[in-house]
């Protein structure tokens, strides 16, 4: 899919998790578990490659944050459409 509309996702991560998943945390956000480890990059290199190819089907990009857990991603595609897709991927109806 290609958009030329982007946006900007917050997102708590976990490496080194048992498996790659993706969970709304009320009051806190959207958490991405992220098998990696954190380390040379790794689970920041999975973090895009999961959301990007496997959630949300756009590209994503580590805006803020590579060397913590809270991130700031540049998503390809508009809040509506993230928002939407990440829910479905957690299975949720509404965050």
């Amino acid at each position: 899919m290609s958009s030329s509309a982007s946006s900007v996702l917050r997102v708590r991560v976990k490496p080194g998790a048992r498996r790659d998943a993706v969970r709304w945390e009320a009051g806190r956000g959207w958490r991405v578990d992220i098998q990696a480890p954190p380390v040379d990059g790794k689970a920041n290199d999975r973090l895009c490659a999961y959301l990007g190819r496997e959630v949300l089907g756009v590209s994503v990009r580590v805006r803020a944050g590579a060397s913590g857990r809270d991130k700031l991603l540049d998503v390809d595609a508009t809040a509506e459409v993230v928002e939407a897709r990440l829910r479905a991927a957690a299975g949720e109806a509404t965050p």
